[in-house]
């Protein structure tokens, strides 16, 4: 059996090399996504890049290196030229420009570090870590340059290629340096059109710009059809076809506008350099205008952000990154003392980058596009490109702007008068969007996975919420302190802007206290008041809706009880439809809640703690008497839930059952009166 997995380790690995034979433990998985509106497809990505399954390894101490003979193939060679790379950078570097400079040179992020991968997100000039063009053109010049110099030595021309082949020469370190950068598409795409131009200088032909990106496009598609779907396809060849269409045109515009300044000027004297320079910057800002014009949809429809702020960052960013750290590493990998030259650039370049990144808050847009949006945009400017003389200005606007009408009104429509719930699929754990019938939003607890970076709120359920329209969220439910309710909430905090926070008052366990005082932090930071739930406060009403808390009691959470069993339990009331949420609520607080509140009847129940053997108690389950149940759980999770006893007694009573790790999101939607759902799942 032979395949492809990835594996997580939990902590940091000892230096293993390509080619190593490795053993470990693990269970292995298919790939599987979270089930919502506006979420990534990652079983997609997965198989685009040939994995077949992912592994988990708690403990590095867990995977040890085989004996024998390792790789000797021309992978290994590789890791071993990086390795040396590494070595050189860092030791000749400080460490954050060291990994700024592993970063562009091979696209090695993980030294930049989460932090600072942040800062470019939020400055817009992430892209600049990319392997692209430039990476490219600089290699082919550096070897264009030495073989020439080669050439021009008697003792060596006999040996070299002549002039007429000498654009040959650069192919094979071009190709050698794409394979060092482990072939992303962005490089892929570079390395086939300027092999392209290398050529046709051979061959005396000029090059025809979109037949070279169509006939790359075309070759990496032939290699890897899946990447056709992928955001680093689709972002590296629309920005490089709107530079292609339309920076020529801003530089013939451009040639209009000087007419009072001497074209002498602009090349030389001191007034000369300040015109050029000022020119670079101008053209540099219109670089960053057609690149963000060509990719704000694509940014939007699968990361859903998109930073204004690189208007002008990029402006600043990229001729420092284009003229000084770029070519001096490049240069430093023959030229060993310029590593020092090009880490003090690199240092500065990740200054003015971090400087942008914490005063970003006003220049980012969060939201979400269809598919129809994207193609309604970008159909509207291509129209601009047909001739005058095939069709009229007149006749282009009548068609663009109803088009580009569409991609700014989105199709959202105003709110319907009727209440909608969905339980979004957060794996292991909860959360709940309540949508009311005047348009506002409240979340009911926010998943999250325990011990991980991994942002559950920032990548699941704000997408869920952008893509429902939702930009605000007035009002925030935590039922009780686990992490697998109150890490996702953490990005809402800081992204929707909510008032107050309702809690039953009890703090995490001592092993989830430092994610705890995060959240906390994160909560204090938004200046969000923190209301602690008890049954004796006044029940809530919002459009016609009824908000009763029936837990914890009236003297609040019992300090002997699970947390668990402290959970808040909330009913939601539409005329006719109610819907029970009783947290992670097991055996002890459901029989508590009995002998205070008797009259549980609800029309759809959110089963308590996913569906453990431990809740959802045939006595709890005659009280409710619900016609609809909902598990919120994880695919493949450890624990068994949801338990096969507690389906079975729902299926005797004939409840109908949705689980979010089979049908993904679940949305109830009601009038008051009837009851429809709809399951992402079909």
């Amino acid at each position: 059996m032979s395949g492809k997995i990835r594996v997580r380790v939990a902590d940091t690995i000892q230096d293993f090399r390509q080619g190593d034979r490795l053993r470990f433990k693990t269970s292995l998985r298919l790939p599987k996504d979270f089930q919502n509106p506006g979420a990534f497809e990652s079983s997609l990505y997965f198989r685009s890049q040939g994995i077949d399954a992912l592994g988990f390894v708690s403990d590095p101490r867990w995977i040890t290196r085989l004996p024998g003979e390792q790789s000797s193939g021309f992978g290994a060679f590789l890791e071993k030229v990086r390795k040396d790379l590494r070595k050189n950078v860092l030791k000749n570097t400080s460490e954050s420009g060291g990994a700024f400079i592993l970063s562009l040179l091979i696209g090695e992020r993980q030294l930049l570090g989460p932090e600072r991968e942040e800062a470019f997100r939020k400055s817009g000039v992430t892209h600049i870590l990319s392997i692209s063009g430039l990476h490219v053109t600089m290699v082919s010049i550096l070897f264009w340059g030495l073989f020439s110099f080669l050439v021009a030595l008697p003792f060596l021309s006999r040996f070299v290629l002549g002039f007429r082949l000498m654009p040959l020469a650069p192919l094979i370190p071009l190709w050698f340096y794409v394979a060092l950068a482990q072939y992303p598409v962005s490089a892929l795409r570079a390395g086939f059109m300027a092999s392209l131009f290398l050529v046709s200088l051979t061959i005396w032909r000029r090059l025809d710009l979109l037949s070279a990106l169509a006939l790359a496009a075309f070759l990496i598609l032939a290699i890897s059809p899946l990447s056709l779907f992928g955001a680093s396809f689709q972002l590296s060849f629309m920005a490089v076809l709107f530079l292609i269409l339309f920076f020529p045109r801003w530089q013939k515009l451009c040639q209009k506008v000087p007419q009072k300044v001497p074209d002498s000027l602009w090349g030389r004297g001191p007034k000369g350099v300040w015109l050029f320079l000022l020119k670079l910057l101008v053209d540099s800002l219109a670089i960053s205008i057609i690149t963000l014009a060509a990719l704000w949809p694509i940014l939007l429809f699968h990361f859903h952000e998109v930073s204004i702020v690189g208007l002008i960052a990029n402006a600043v960013v990229i001729p420092l990154v284009n003229f000084l750290v770029m070519p001096l590493s490049f240069l430093s990998v023959v030229v060993l003392p310029l590593w020092s030259v090009a880490g003090f650039f690199s240092d500065i370049t990740l200054k003015v980058v971090d400087w942008f990144g914490s005063h970003s808050g006003w220049g980012i847009f969060n939201g979400a596009i269809s598919f129809w949006q994207l193609v309604f945009y970008y159909g509207a400017i291509f129209l601009f490109l047909i001739p005058k003389e095939f069709w009229a200005t007149k006749w282009k606007l009548a068609v663009s702007l109803p088009l580009m009408a569409l991609v700014f009104w989105g199709g959202k429509m105003p709110a319907d008068g009727n209440l909608k719930v969905t339980f979004v699929d957060v794996g292991q754990g909860d959360c709940a969007v309540i949508q009311f019938p005047n348009g506002k939003a409240w979340v009911v607890d926010g998943g999250g996975i325990k011990g991980s970076d991994w942002d559950i709120g920032r990548f699941i359920v704000a997408p869920f919420l952008w893509e429902n329209g939702i930009h605000k969220v007035d009002t925030l439910f935590l039922s009780h302190p686990h992490h697998d309710h109150y890490k996702g909430l953490g990005f809402i905090v800081e992204k929707f802007g909510p008032k107050i926070l309702f809690t039953n008052g009890d703090n995490a366990p001592e092993s989830e206290d430092l994610e705890w005082k995060e959240f906390l932090s994160k909560v204090e930071q938004g200046k969000v008041a923190i209301q602690k739930v008890t049954s004796a406060l006044i029940p809530i009403e919002e459009a016609g809706v009824r908000l009763e808390f029936l837990t914890p009691g009236s003297e609040g959470t019992i300090p002997h009880f699970n947390t668990n069993d402290n959970s808040i339990v909330m009913r939601l009331t539409f005329k006719e439809v109610s819907f029970l949420l009783p947290g992670d609520l097991m055996e002890a607080g459901e029989m508590l809640l009995l002998e205070s509140k008797p009259n549980l009847r609800s029309s759809v129940l959110k089963l308590g703690h996913h569906g453990s053997e431990t809740s959802t108690t045939e006595k709890f389950l005659s009280a409710v008497d619900p016609k609809y149940a909902v598990i919120s759980v994880g695919a493949y999770n450890s624990y068994g839930m949801p338990d096969q006893s507690v389906i079975d007694r729902l299926q005797q009573k004939g409840i109908s059952v949705y689980r979010t790790d089979t049908q993904g999101a679940i949305t109830f939607t009601t009038d008051g009166h009837k009851l429809e759902t709809r399951t992402f799942v079909k």
